[in-house]
């Protein structure tokens, strides 16, 4: 599990160094440094085609230093990367094996999804969600989920059947089906007996999050693995607002199963699902992290901001901007 992140000369930081969590939620306005933050991170885990695409790494060099380090520490090792200077340790080969990245632009609902065909793939539902169905179908039997994430209404520890459950988040009473297509490489999936294409966005962006959490857990639960990692963008994407504050909760609970939380989001509702969990002693304060960027176009480097979460849910101090824009638009109708 990661416990601190150091980042100095990275795009649009100076130098930070971050604490990090069971639970690590970024927050900001757009082009801040969320994404950069999950970035530096990802160069430790064996996600080069997603580095690649931001150009060389010259192109990535703060405009205030003539190179940048990324250090990274976990609870047995740390390494670090420089440019110029060596290459990254990859910590998926020798730290942790369950890594997922699920990117904000996830597939919608598709009639066929693919199999994987690498053993690194398998080990995930894919950067946009697209193994998902073949990631459940190879664990379809995984059973021994904790149960802080057993839904109230299921009385299985399976993965399948809890699968199901934790998607009525989205659509109380919905269900899921999905069989292998024979040759094809490929997979279907039903919900309530509709194609995925007649019931909308919001159970195709949470499946894949719902689908990767509890596998991870259950592998943790039943000793295959120590820990888990899991970079997640904007999982509330289309969801209603009661289903983001109840994902919200789901993450907290996915944490405290021992499945690290990263989380890039710009939900109020989903922050306040968290501090719920919390305040509900879901999960201890002081295993949650909140950063809130912004971007000083002045001195052309990110300012981060550290609101601390007290046990019963309140911030030590609430940043403009970090999730009050509600609050604001009230004051201006009254």
């Amino acid at each position: 599990m990661i416990t601190e992140l150091h980042i100095k000369g990275f795009k649009c930081f100076d130098e930070e160094t971050f604490r990090i969590t069971p639970l690590t939620l970024l927050s900001g306005l757009n082009s801040s440094g969320k994404s950069s933050f999950l970035q530096a991170i990802k160069f430790f885990y064996g996600f080069k085609p997603q580095i690649a695409g931001l150009g060389p790494l010259s192109e990535l060099v703060s405009t205030r230093h003539s190179g940048f380090k990324v250090k990274i520490t976990t609870e047995n090792i740390s390494g670090e990367f420089s440019y110029p200077g060596q290459e990254p340790i990859n910590f998926w080969n020798r730290e942790q094996k369950l890594v997922s990245y699920i990117s904000a632009a996830r597939l919608g609902p598709e009639i066929y999804l693919p199999s994987c065909v690498t053993e690194d793939e398998g080990q995930g539902v894919g950067i946009k969600g697209e193994f998902v169905l073949d990631f459940l179908e190879r664990n379809i039997e995984l059973s021994g989920l904790p149960q802080i994430l057993c839904h109230p209404d299921s009385k299985s520890k399976g993965v399948r059947v809890n699968v199901s459950h934790w998607l009525s988040l989205i659509s109380p009473g919905i269900s899921i089906n999905w069989e292998r297509i024979p040759r094809a490489d490929l997979l279907i999936a039903e919900f309530n007996g509709r194609r995925p294409g007649n019931v909308g966005f919001g159970l195709s962006y949470t499946l894949p999050i719902i689908a990767n959490v509890l596998v991870y857990a259950a592998k943790i639960q039943n000793k295959k693995e120590k820990s888990a990692l899991i970079l997640l963008e904007n999982p509330e994407a289309h969801l209603h607002p009661a289903g983001q504050t109840k994902l919200g909760d789901f993450l907290a609970r996915a944490a405290k199963s021992g499945v690290q939380i990263i989380v890039e989001t710009h939900s109020d509702h989903l922050l306040n699902g968290i501090r719920l969990a919390v305040k509900n002693e879901l999960l201890k304060s002081s295993e949650t992290s909140f950063y809130y960027f912004e971007y000083d176009f002045n001195e052309e480097k990110t300012e981060v901001l550290k609101p601390i979460l007290d046990e019963q849910g309140f911030f030590d101090e609430w940043p403009d901007g970090f999730f009050d824009e509600t609050e604001k638009n009230l004051e201006r109708l009254l």
